[in-house]
């Protein structure tokens, strides 16, 4: 707060006046020039440390995304040979589904440095363009995610069916879980086609 005071003695003419509103006004146009400086090196403080740590963030999730992959793989590889045997064994067919070996990873993302650049208005510092490849490469993370959520799902559901306690897996059993594993199939390849997309918006933004 910027505080004007009266002064020590009495004005006495024109000249005293202006002499007084002239040191006034230096004053106020001094301390107004400090602190919009204190005020644009906070700002710009804050612009650096949200993007050091959006950038980390980025990074780190990248580098989880890539090492997921040969997991993501496996399990689609794993899903096609379990939807072959359950096709065949829904038509009366021999087939095997080794039910153990249908296994879910999910990769854990982090958007905090993101959501607390967006809460303190730091993102406001930046410019425009780098704040519009950051909110696509989050935009793609969190279609990720959602993905990512709704194979889960299909796994929850298609999981009881294959793996009842001494109950046989036939072909009444198998058209109930086709369903479940065509849409996990679905889900599954999702995921890679994201995932990859995913990856090329952080490359942008990491550019």
């Amino acid at each position: 707060m910027l505080d004007v005071h009266a002064p020590e003695h009495n004005i006495h003419g024109v000249r005293d006046f202006v002499v007084h509103l002239l040191t006034i006004t230096v004053g106020l146009l001094i301390a107004l020039a400090l602190e919009a400086g204190v005020e644009a090196m906070h700002h710009r403080h804050q612009r650096k440390e949200a993007e050091t740590l959006i950038r980390q963030e980025l990074q780190s999730n990248r580098e989880t995304i890539h090492q997921g992959t040969a997991g993501l793989k496996s399990e689609i590889e794993g899903m096609t040979k379990a939807l072959r045997a359950l096709e065949d064994l829904s038509q009366g067919k021999p087939g095997t589904v080794n039910a153990e070996s249908l296994q879910f990873h999910q990769g854990f993302l982090r958007d905090s440095a993101w959501r607390t650049a967006s809460t303190t208005g730091a993102l406001s510092y930046m410019d425009y363009s780098e704040v519009e490849q950051f909110s696509e490469a989050y935009k793609e993370q969190d279609q990720l995610e959602s993905m990512e959520e709704l194979a889960i799902n299909d796994y929850l559901q298609l999981l009881p069916i294959l793996k009842s306690p001494g109950v046989v897996l036939d072909a009444a059993r198998a058209k109930d879980a086709l369903p479940y594993a065509r849409t996990a199939m679905g889900h599954l390849s999702g995921i890679y086609f994201v995932g990859v997309g995913t990856l090329g918006s952080y490359d942008e933004a990491l550019k």
